[in-house]
């Protein structure tokens, strides 16, 4: 049985219209039959290979050989930036009259950490700068050159913070390489923008590198765009992180100027494992009790469900079909009413999914996309602990209904409930053009009887 769609994930700052895109995708599944599928987790994103560099008679043979992505060590970056997609590029410039150099450049990034009722965002870029001599100045010289004026601008910073914007002392490191320095700022625009991170740089011979961390959360509530409930890394934190950045950075720079393997090896990926199964089951109790509200919404079906588990919950399903109800005058109705219970080991887990669930709501609440029409989230009283409705109407190449769907909370326990339909001229599929949708307020009130009926079942 396939379970409802979820919404796209939610990007940090990236516009809504971003994940938008993704809801289209998966907005056709809803109606489908209940139907025992199979599935695998994807494996986890790997470092993309840094584009070529192009070659040139005058550097130096070793500078085509920077490996960024594996200058990390890869328990820390997965503890900074945990499921991280991780991408390189490069950019040589050993071309240029003033300066040559090559950059190499690795971003570790996840911008929709799911925790309990916030999303974090992770990200770490490093560059690696490995210059050549021109003219009178020595390879190293040119990397000095860079250090110390990248130095003396984080001491300028210093001295010109402002409300908007606020930058910390530098701190030294003499012990990194052959020196290493680290800053923290952040910058605030009102309630709309709040933004901070680490960043630091360090030199090693003639490699100049810099590094960078970001880390923040938001209330998967909060307005999409104000930064109200924003938190973002402190100073403290931001310093001692980017200071074991720069030190493991330094560490396998030090190794790849001397031509010998780097310190940090990846760690091996786990296969990826099938998902399980829905397994299809007897009617359980709650759903048995539905049977004669289900016959008066859905008639002429037994039913059927399914049981599965997701994440840190057992999910009972259930569902009554009926896309051929005669009607006379040569058509037909279609019902479809759908629920799940999901029961987790404490409230807690409970609430935070629920909160989840209605937080994906703000990409598309009051709008349209396609064929796809999108009410008002309604809070809805009398169903458990805390409740929310929403009615969709769809008109896609999927299908074409109105619909109401319901999440409820109720102790340990979140349940779903699907009702919809439409009717059409007999023998044409439930997507065919000019279906007539079935009346919201019927959705609506379907819906909210079943929810209500099994609430007082579970």
């Amino acid at each position: 049985m396939p379970t409802q769609p979820s919404a796209p994930p939610r990007r940090g700052w990236v516009l809504p219209v971003v994940a938008v895109g993704a809801v289209l995708l998966v907005a056709g599944g809803t109606f489908t039959f209940m139907t025992v599928r199979q599935g695998s987790t994807p494996s986890r994103p790997v470092a993309t290979p840094a584009r070529p560099v192009a070659s040139s008679a005058t550097a130096p043979p070793q500078a085509a050989a920077a490996d960024v992505c594996a200058m990390l060590d890869p328990a820390e970056a997965e503890r900074l930036v945990p499921r991280a997609e991780i991408n390189s590029s490069s950019n040589d410039n050993r071309g240029g009259t003033l300066v040559s150099y090559v950059r190499w450049t690795c971003e570790w990034v996840n911008r929709n950490i799911s925790y309990k009722d916030v999303t974090r965002r992770r990200e770490i870029t490093v560059n690696v700068s490995r210059f050549d001599a021109l003219g009178t100045t020595t390879a190293e010289e040119a990397a000095r050159v860079q250090y110390n004026g990248e130095l003396n601008q984080y001491k300028y910073g210093a001295t010109h913070s402002d409300k908007e914007h606020y930058y910390s002392k530098p701190r030294e490191f003499r012990e990194i390489g052959n020196g290493a320095v680290a800053r923290y700022q952040w910058t605030r625009e009102g309630k709309e923008y709040w933004y901070s991170f680490g960043e630091g740089a360090g030199r090693v011979g003639d490699v100049y590198f810099q590094v960078k961390f970001e880390a923040s959360q938001k209330k998967k509530e909060a307005d999409f765009l104000s930064a109200e409930s924003t938190q973002s890394i402190t100073e403290e934190n931001a310093l001692r992180e980017v200071k074991g950045l720069l030190a493991q950075v330094a560490k396998s720079v030090t190794a790849w100027r001397a031509g010998q393997p780097l310190p940090y090896h990846a760690r091996p990926k786990p296969s990826p494992s099938p998902s399980p199964s829905p397994t299809r089951i007897p009617l359980p109790k709650a759903c048995v009790n539905l049977k004669s509200l289900a016959a008066g919404l859905v008639p002429a079906t037994e039913g059927a469900a399914a049981r599965s588990k997701e994440g840190n919950s057992i999910v009972t399903q259930c569902q009554w079909w009926n896309d051929a109800l005669p009607l006379g005058g040569g058509k037909v109705r279609w019902r479809n009413l759908r629920i799940a219970v999901h029961t987790f080991w404490d409230a807690e887990s409970a609430r935070y999914y629920l909160v989840d669930e209605r937080s994906k709501t703000k990409f598309t609440e009051s709008s349209r996309i396609g064929g796809i029409r999108w009410g008002k989230v309604e809070k809805l009283s009398g169903f458990g602990q805390d409740a929310f409705g929403q009615a969709i109407r769809q008109r896609t190449d999927t299908a074409q209904s109105n619909r109401y769907e319901i999440y409820a909370l109720d102790g340990k326990t979140v349940v779903w409930v699907l009702f919809g339909g439409s009717d059409r001229p007999e023998k044409t599929p439930i997507n065919a053009a000019g279906s007539e949708l079935m009346d919201p307020k019927e959705a609506a009130a379907g819906a909210k009887s079943v929810a209500k009926a099994l609430l007082d079942a579970l």
